[in-house]
């Protein structure tokens, strides 16, 4: 596939020399398209930057250098809505100065990179026994650590408490998203002992966040906004006319040729994979969910899993027992649910979701509109049956001026957020395992592996990939134990899945399997070794 590429890139750089026609190349153009039929649709997300806002039978798009003439080929009907959104953004941003008083610091503008590293640092030292800092494994591409942070009552020690699980920019672009999960950080640190729904929610669940998941992209993205004195055409990487640039960049900083720039730390021919569509879950689509050209958007990566940003998220969630999970993007106004109306727990979630959705003032929708694969809340949903929702936050662009981007949704996100929570908290929507090691204290270890499903006609020719789930907990001193899991019955298999328990004692141990379903508790009883 890389040699593919160089020799697509090669021949881009020739037609860049080349006297070629193309349209307003120095702006970036906002236009819905009319497809007629799911074909077109298709070939729509697949070969143009689509912005997620959309509607039935109108898809909007970004159109960047050449893809106008590109879009007038098609013979798709299309309006525009904006000539210039470089001109657009700057014109919403002017005079937009004012300081909001919001949970953290009062803030003004968005946050970059190293003030969202800072902040979690400080609320982890501040807080020990509230607060813990998270450091993923896998660095980013361009050496970068990524963080996140548990927030529990008490956050030390092993208690069986279910896991809420909230994450924000896959997407480098969408700087709200990341803002509305530091917020609800410093919202459940500060309202802990004051708020009752608050401190019940950091006793009953333990809270994992990651802000910034595609820290390169965000990190380009935020550093990098287009200049007064700039246009598009100014851009010199013949990368980026396929694929976006500056404050306009969406997916992560992956290279063309492996260079990073050692001081800069960026990646000077990035192309970049699309994290949201890097998942395992119907990973390698034809059908415009994802697209297999490194010039898309929507490039899905050459294999699941084969970024650092979903490797991270990946080996978080299948060693912690999430029920609930949200993750953030921009904008729509809708909050939206895993498995796109067919899901098995379809009905559960849409009556959550419309409950978050009424709070934030959003729309309450199955689906952004169009077809999506390897998506975060679908693959949770998949693995182990999370009740899963992606919020597209506002409705004026990627990132408008602060005022209307943040300060002005945070309250009721706060809310939505909250009500996602106590779902997340709920046992009748996970699973409870209960019982007694008769040996007293004791290591409980839960397992799967299982196999989740590919697309037809992926490039890799795989029907599925294999994942292994792994929980642990630590029984109290008396042996006894509850512990709160996801069901292990995954929503979409017919076969009943089982965990492994393995517990351990005083140099001992035996296994058994155990079937839970969502909403059962199951009591061991006293388990002897």
């Amino acid at each position: 596939m890389r040699k593919l590429f160089t020799g697509l890139l090669a021949s881009l750089v020739v037609a860049a020399l080349a006297p070629v026609a193309r349209t307003d190349v120095s702006k970036l153009v906002l236009v819905h398209a009319y497809p007629r039929g799911e074909s077109e649709a298709a070939y729509l997300m697949s070969n143009f930057d689509e912005t997620h806002n959309h509607a039935p039978g109108r898809i909007e798009l970004l159109l960047w250098p050449g893809d106008r003439a590109d879009l007038d080929a098609t013979a798709i009907d299309y309006d525009i809505i904006v000539d210039d959104v470089v001109a657009r953004d700057r014109a919403l941003s002017d005079g937009e100065t004012r300081t909001f008083a919001l949970p953290g610091p009062d803030r003004s503008d968005y946050r970059r990179l190293a003030d969202y590293e800072s902040e979690m640092k400080t609320l982890a030292d501040k807080n020990p026994k509230l607060v813990k800092l998270l450091e993923m494994p896998h660095p980013s591409l361009e050496g970068r650590t990524i963080y996140g942070l548990e927030i529990a009552a008490p956050v030390n020690g092993s208690d069986g408490r279910p896991v809420y699980y909230v994450d924000a920019l896959h997407h480098a672009r969408e700087w709200p998203a990341a803002e509305f999960v530091m917020i609800y950080a410093h919202h459940l640190v500060e309202g802990y002992g004051k708020s009752k729904a608050v401190t019940a929610l950091l006793k009953d669940t333990r809270v994992v966040l990651i802000p910034v998941v595609n820290v390169d992209g965000f990190d380009y993205s935020r550093e990098s906004v287009l200049s007064a004195n700039q246009t598009v055409a100014d851009q010199t990487w013949v990368t980026a006319f396929g694929n976006g640039f500056e404050g306009y960049w969406r997916k992560n900083r992956r290279s063309l040729t492996g260079a990073t720039v050692p001081v800069a730390q960026k990646n000077p021919d990035a192309f970049g994979v699309d994290p949201n569509r890097n998942y395992a879950y119907l990973w390698g689509d034809n059908q415009g969910g994802s697209s297999g050209s490194e010039l898309s958007q929507t490039y899905r990566g050459e294999a699941p899993f084969s970024e650092p940003e979903t490797k991270n998220v990946r080996d978080l969630v299948l060693s912690e027992p999430v029920t609930g999970v949200v993750t953030n993007h921009t904008y729509q106004a809708t909050v939206l649910r895993s498995g796109a109306g067919a899901a098995p727990d379809d009905a559960l979630m849409a009556k959550i979701g419309a409950k978050m959705a009424a709070a934030m003032g959003y729309a309450s929708q199955a689906s952004v509109g169009y077809p999506t694969t390897g998506t975060t809340d679908d693959w949770t949903y998949s693995a182990f049956g999370a009740l899963g929702f992606t919020i597209e936050h506002g409705n004026i662009n990627f990132h408008p001026p602060y005022a209307r981007g943040v300060a002005e949704l945070s309250d009721g996100v706060m809310k939505g957020f909250m009500i996602m929570g106590r779902a997340a908290a709920n046992p009748r929507y996970h699973s409870v395992l209960g019982g007694r090691v008769a040996a007293g204290r004791a290591k409980l270890t839960l397992t799967k592996t299982f196999k989740t499903p590919l697309s037809d006609g992926n490039p890799l020719g795989k029907k599925f990939v294999t994942e292994k789930l792994q929980f642990t907990l630590t029984t109290r001193g008396d042996g006894s134990f509850v512990w709160h899991v996801p069901q292990s019955i995954r929503p979409y298999e017919k076969k009943r899945e089982s965990y492994t328990l393995t517990v351990t004692a005083d140099g001992k141990k035996t296994t058994t399997k155990v079937l839970l379903d969502r909403g059962e508790r199951l009591n061991l009883g006293t388990i002897r070794l």
